[in-house]
């Protein structure tokens, strides 16, 4: 039972508050997903594929009688990477209860760019494993969610009605002290709007186009702009809250 159930286990783990973003995508750091996977499979096992190479050595010396000795020697050396001749690829296995998956992936740049075998140096080659290796776990099910572009498991998620956060928001009047301090927090909330799903941004942006048309959160003035500030706030205090749940 415990292998029919090793990807269940895996996939519901909630990686969110471990989860990174760069250029606009989701990652989790390898070292969190070695730590989850040890926790629950501390026999797991991670693999890293190497191909040999050979490689010589010339050594030529001069004698006094004008002659030379040449030694050649020849090594054989494991590198971690595989090249086509112009790119190169990892290749990094993961083994839990003797079930292997195995993932391949390029050897990129920071913008996720394949980098040239001739510029490729052995850091790249470092950063593609530990990517790779993670890549490797979520096919055992260890945060698969972040890669299918959803922003919690099926077992956390939470069913959003949008039209409710937006009534019985009570607007009464503030004074000018309150009202910078409500556009601060609103301006807080509006930069980790990547935090959300599309669709809570989309809702965002649409609510806020109503209640403070033309208008940057930043730009509001006072009196004039709070009821709008008020609902907007109020509004995104909401969703966040649903959202952290």
């Amino acid at each position: 039972m415990e292998k029919t159930n090793t990807f269940e286990t895996l996939y519901n783990i909630n990686l969110n508050d471990k989860t990174k973003e760069k250029i606009g995508l989701k990652y989790l750091s390898w070292a969190y997903a070695w730590a989850e996977l040890k926790k629950i499979y501390p026999d797991a096992e991670r693999i890293i594929y190497k191909r040999t190479i050979k490689t010589s050595e010339t050594k030529t010396t001069k004698l006094s009688d004008g002659s030379e000795i040449v030694v050649v020697n020849e090594y054989e050396n494991e590198i971690p990477y595989f090249t086509d001749g112009r790119t190169c690829t990892v290749k990094v296995g993961v083994k839990i209860n003797g079930v292997e998956y195995i993932e391949e992936l390029p050897v990129m740049d920071n913008k996720n760019h394949a980098i040239r075998l001739e510029a490729v140096t052995s850091t790249d080659v470092n950063k593609a494993i530990q990517r790779c290796f993670v890549k490797a776990c979520a096919l055992h099910g260890l945060g698969l969610y972040i890669y299918a572009g959803e922003d919690l498991p099926e077992v956390d998620k939470v069913t959003i009605d949008y039209s409710s956060l937006k009534k019985d928001i009570d607007v009464s009047a503030i004074n000018e002290e309150t009202f910078k301090q409500l556009q601060q927090d609103t301006v807080g909330m509006l930069q980790t709007m990547n935090e959300l799903d599309s669709t809570s941004r989309d809702e965002i942006f649409a609510f806020s186009g109503e209640v403070i048309p033309n208008k940057r959160v930043s730009l509001l003035t006072y009196p004039e702009d709070s009821v709008g500030l008020i609902k907007l706030h109020t509004f995104l205090k909401r969703l966040y809250g649903l959202a952290k749940k």
